[in-house]
Parts: structure tokens; C-alpha cells; sequence
């Protein structure tokens, strides 16, 4: 099996929303938070899952977006 990743930024406050849903999709993908603060979180997952992984990103956008730099 290969691996596929994804770095993304994710709002920081729902970091623990995005890990409980890919648990529920019976462990989709592995979240791994690389600094809790700015958002920034690794995504892992089995490369033939990713159609996947692009929907259930799509879906979530709007939930996980983080808010728009203040200024």
C-alpha cells in the first residue's frame, strides 16, 4: 500500500472536529497536528483512497476553513 499526505492549515479550533470525523469514516486518514496554534496539520492516508479524501475535504471546506486574517 502507498501513502499519499496533504499539509493543510485547518481553523485551530476545529482540529479535534476534523479528527473525529476521519475516526468516524472507520480511520479514513491519519491527522497529525503540526503546530496547534496556526492550524497546520498533516493528512495521511492509503493513496487509493484519495477520491476519498478530495470529497470529504470538499464537504468539510466550509467547517475547517480558518477565519480570514484580521487586519
Amino acid at each position: 500500500m502507498e501513502l499519499a499526505s496533504r499539509t493543510m492549515t485547518v481553523a485551530p479550533a476545529r482540529i479535534g472536529f476534523f479528527r473525529f470525523i476521519l475516526e468516524a469514516y472507520d480511520n479514513l486518514a491519519l491527522l497529525t497536528t503540526l503546530d496547534e496554534r496556526e492550524g497546520l496539520v498533516i493528512l495521511r492516508y492509503a493513496k487509493e483512497m484519495t477520491p476519498e479524501i478530495e470529497q470529504l475535504l470538499l464537504a468539510l471546506a466550509p467547517q475547517l476553513s480558518p477565519p480570514p486574517p484580521t487586519t
